[in-house]
């Protein structure tokens, strides 16, 4: 009996609603249609919406554990096990558990550690100035057992390496696979019922500060089309505080915050215009997503790989971050004048299909053809 290929293992924390998530998932279901090893997911927790979208194909590992940092030695013990082709790790902070437990595991497989976010600064004398240096010192040493770091956007492989986390020689850029074919989302039929008879924007992420949705809320308020909604997809710690500024600029009744959706297509799709918000990004997935859907884009100018995919503003007005009167302007212009046409747009989604994408990782990152 000829023996089975060594699996290509991906480690996550879990399958919460996020991009990293969303990254690990559909390059699992592509690569299983490219290459003959077996293909895992490897999870400290078997939880999270995007669960249910792994195919039946890819294998779920399931360490069963209340933390990353507790799921170290279960990572160490499964590498040795297991003996796999390949751990790829995703996010920052899994990254450097998944880089100690490979050495603790005796080196089985080659290292790959997936690096999704611009590394950035915060000021020493802060809170987050603090975590920021000591998890640029992890990741420094974490980083330097890699066979490869693999970064989502130019952007990020300059920042690994201006913060000197690691070498150009060791970096490959490559960007997120979007599953561009995905089946349109099932969300409350009253809601879109509800959508369906007004004009609205679409702004799609976690509820967070990086996403700069006060911006936009602030920008929206600014627009004289008092007709159009707006309609922000995604879960975070700021819903408390977008609700007030909704209510506090006059707009609350026209602000909706319907939570999280797995696949923001439909909603997308039926907007008026699709608008990124962020102060920073690392690649920008739901762009990609907007792309597909062939809507008019409205984008900060920010760190991160928006500009690029919005090829430097011709499918995109692009703006500074942080600039409610620049993003109000150009929401106007773009409901006006789009940027590009449908067909241009949906054909740049496709550079980042999902099949595209991996097989890049099968030959960059991997190494395996």
């Amino acid at each position: 009996m000829q023996e089975q290929n060594p699996p290509i293992v991906l480690f996550i924390p879990a399958l919460n609603g996020g991009g990293a998530q969303k990254v690990v998932v559909n390059l699992a279901n592509a690569l299983v249609d490219l290459t003959s090893h077996p293909i895992q997911i490897l999870l400290v927790k078997a939880e999270g919406p995007f669960l249910k979208e792994v195919r039946p194909e890819v294998e779920v590992v399931d360490l069963n554990r209340s933390r990353t940092l507790f799921a170290l030695f279960a990572i160490a013990s499964y590498l040795r096990r297991t003996k796999p082709a390949a751990l790829m790790s995703s996010m920052h902070y899994a990254n450097i558990i998944a880089s100690i437990s490979w050495w603790i595991a005796g080196k089985p497989c080659k290292l790959l550690l997936r690096e999704a976010t611009v590394v950035r600064n915060s000021p020493i004398n802060s809170i987050e100035g603090i975590k920021s240096w000591l998890y640029q010192g992890l990741m420094t040493t974490a980083y330097r057992n890699a066979d490869v770091i693999v970064a989502n956007s130019k952007e990020t492989a300059e920042s690994l390496v201006q913060y000197k986390i690691t070498s150009y020689d060791k970096l490959v850029t490559i960007g997120n696979p979007i599953n561009i074919k995905s089946k349109l989302t099932q969300i409350d039929p009253q809601f879109l019922s509800h959508l369906s008879i007004v004009p609205y924007l679409c702004a799609v992420g976690r509820l967070s500060m990086e996403k700069g949705f006060d911006t936009l809320i602030q920008a929206f308020s600014q627009l004289s089309d008092t007709k159009l909604h707006l309609v922000i997809l995604g879960e975070g710690p700021l819903r408390a505080d977008l609700t007030s500024l909704a209510k506090n600029l006059g707009v609350s009744e026209r602000v909706h915050l319907p939570g999280f959706v797995s696949h923001p297509e439909a909603v997308i799709y039926k907007a008026k215009l699709f608008v990124l918000s962020s102060r920073w990004e690392g690649f920008g997935n739901v762009i990609v997503e907007a792309l597909a859907t062939g809507v008019p884009i409205v984008a900060t100018d920010c760190q991160g790989a928006p500009a690029d995919i919005l090829l430097q503003g011709e499918l995109g007005h692009l703006v500074p971050p942080n600039d409610p009167d620049a993003l109000s302007q150009a929401i106007n212009e773009a409901l006006e004048q789009p940027k590009g046409t449908i067909h241009s747009r949906q054909q740049r989604a496709l550079d980042f299909e999902s099949s595209k994408i991996a097989q890049r990782y099968l030959n960059e990152a991997f190494g395996l053809f």
